[in-house]
């Protein structure tokens, strides 16, 4: 598909926000269905596409603050 060609050749500081951006509002659309209609099925999507939102963020987060320091020439600290 064309999108994931675009999501290939973006940096990651661009193309971890909209990965993290979709799976948001899939969790959202998800779990608005889950509360009005109802399905355990529907719950079940909605939190994990609300995990894989939480560990991209926390993932770009940390490789944020690598790129920034090796970017200014620093050391990155150990986690």
């Amino acid at each position: 598909m064309l999108i994931n060609v675009i999501l290939r050749v973006l940096p990651f500081y661009l193309r971890e926000p909209i990965i993290i951006t979709i799976c948001l509002f899939f969790s959202g659309l998800a779990l608005y269905y889950f509360v009005q209609v109802g399905g355990w099925g529907r719950g079940g999507f909605g939190l994990l596409f609300l995990a894989i939102a939480i560990l991209r963020g926390y993932f770009f987060r940390k490789e944020w603050r690598a790129h920034r320091a090796a970017k200014a020439g620093g050391v990155t600290p150990a986690a």
